[in-house]
């Protein structure tokens, strides 16, 4: 049996620049969302701000994004 051509060889759906960009800023702000989401009811909740938290909250949105746009490079 022959190996198939590269011609032949099903590529990986890849999608376009614009909506990538669109992509990776929707999750980037959505994981934003969702972190400050959680420090407003945990300040609500425990009457207390958990401050170690703060730059986590600022830094995990940019890591998302990044493993997501990395997904389709």
């Amino acid at each position: 049996m022959k190996p198939p051509s590269p011609k032949e060889e099903k590529t990986r759906w890849k999608p376009s620049p614009t909506l990538l960009n669109v992509l990776t800023a929707l999750i980037g702000i959505g994981t934003l969302c969702a972190g400050i989401a959680w420090l407003v009811y945990s300040w609500y909740v425990d009457l207390e701000v958990p401050y170690f938290a703060i730059p986590l909250v600022m830094c995990v949105p940019v890591i998302v994004a990044v493993a997501f746009r990395n997904m389709f490079d």
